[in-house]
């Protein structure tokens, strides 16, 4: 089942390619369910994989229609078949989900950002069954998209567009909606379904002196705060932690191409004064408050700026460049992450993991992925990043090279005759 090859010089296969499969989904009247799912997941591969590259390829004469759009017609078109549903009754009420069930056109879009909004409340280990309930929701959005109906269904207003005077279908920026919805939902499922296979048990043990213990290192360095270009950063992370891709997406389709920086589509798509109120407290609250601020997102986007400028400053290496990997980016780098020779910090579903030579390690915070990170590059690269670089000194006030002192606390002097330290030139 592989569609004619993606380029201008077959289009006219391509598009033949995906018309064929959508007269056959049209003319179908029992649904096989192995078939279905065949179907399903050939178009889901697809689109996922392409989605940024078909919504740029736009009709001429009907400039509201791009490739993308149709591909996501053809797989709504497979989805339209009844079928009978898989039992989500117990993932549901163990995640506090709503149930994948829509009878109008306004509860499956609800759907749609009830799953944007679950990601990080999900463990990657369970991503198995959050794939089926993905599906599920995808499934019973497809009716609104392929069929038409009365006002009682379609209750979009903003997505519906009239046929007659009591039937509507949903506008092709409804469709759009849908669409970028459904493939960017799509591949964070691909990047769960990447690491998945390759999670490994920690090859250390991370404390919680561990953790106090880089706190305390974070807290001390008090100078980098008086930089404004440092708490700017704090903001351009946070920010980056709430973007929504799919509306950034959508906003770029219903504007002609503009495309709004991160920072303009996070601001617009929440309210000004709760961002307000965020840009305030990054820029002006005390070091301790934001190293120990009761929000992970704005915690771990305080961390990440402070070891990253931290890095700069002491050996001039883009941490951020060679050394971190942000959610759908997983899968773009799939093969370079597997291949890196050195550890890199992954960010996916919310959750924090290092990945080091095809094994990745399911650590879930920030911190401890930070520590974990540093460990590897101590035991297993003897102190050296990129091969480069001699770390050592970083690591050294990052992590306990002692276990029975902290980063404030000496040995007595009485003792020290009869105790061992471990010395890391």
């Amino acid at each position: 089942m592989q569609p004619p090859p993606f380029s201008t010089l077959y289009l006219s296969e391509y598009i033949q390619y995906w018309q064929t499969s959508y007269e056959k989904a049209l003319a179908l009247k029992e649904a096989d369910e192995e078939e279905l799912e065949r179907q399903e997941e050939h178009i889901e591969a697809h689109l996922c994989k392409h989605f940024n590259r078909l919504r740029s390829i736009i009709d001429d004469d009907y400039f509201e229609w791009n490739q993308a759009m149709m591909v996501f017609l053809v797989l709504c078109q497979w989805r339209n078949a009844e079928v009978k549903g898989m039992p989500m009754e117990a993932f549901c009420r163990k995640n506090n989900l709503l149930r994948p069930v829509a009878k109008r056109m306004s509860e499956a879009m609800l759907l749609l950002k009830h799953v944007d909004d679950r990601w990080s409340k999900w463990d990657l280990t369970e991503v198995k069954t959050v794939a089926r309930y993905v599906r599920e929701v995808h499934r019973s959005l497809a009716k609104f998209v392929v069929r038409a109906g009365n006002l009682r269904t379609m209750d979009r207003w903003n997505f519906l567009q009239s046929i007659t005077e009591v039937h509507f279908r949903m506008h092709p920026k409804g469709i759009f909606y849908a669409c970028a919805h459904v493939a960017l939902q799509l591949k964070s499922i691909e990047v769960g379904k990447f690491l998945l296979p390759r999670m490994e048990p920690l090859p250390a043990t991370i404390e919680t002196e561990d953790r106090e213990h880089f706190l305390h290192w974070a807290e001390k360095q008090e100078t980098y705060y008086s930089i404004r270009t440092f708490r700017s950063r704090i903001q351009a992370f946070l920010w980056l932690f709430l973007h929504d891709e799919a509306g950034r997406c959508f906003h770029t389709y219903s504007r002609a191409g503009e495309v709004p920086t991160i920072y303009a589509h996070v601001t617009s798509k929440y309210p000004s004064g709760w961002i307000g109120n965020l840009a305030h407290e990054t820029s002006y609250s005390e070091p301790i408050q934001l190293i120990r601020h009761d929000s992970d997102m704005v915690r771990d986007a305080n961390i990440l700026a402070l070891f990253e400028a931290a890095v700069k400053t002491l050996y001039s290496v883009e941490f951020i460049k060679y050394c971190f990997c942000l959610e759908h980016s997983i899968v773009d780098m799939g093969r370079k992450l597997t291949t890196a020779e050195h550890p890199i910090i992954l960010r996916a579903w919310g959750k924090w993991g290092v990945m080091q030579r095809g094994k990745f390690f399911y650590s879930r915070d920030l911190v401890d992925s930070i520590v974990l990170w540093l460990q590897i590059i101590k035991t297993d690269y003897d102190g050296k990043l990129l091969k480069s670089f001699n770390i050592t000194n970083l690591i050294n006030q990052c992590l306990r090279v002692n276990k029975k002192t902290t980063l404030d606390e000496a040995p007595e002097a009485s003792h020290t005759h009869s105790r061992l330290f471990e010395v890391c030139l």
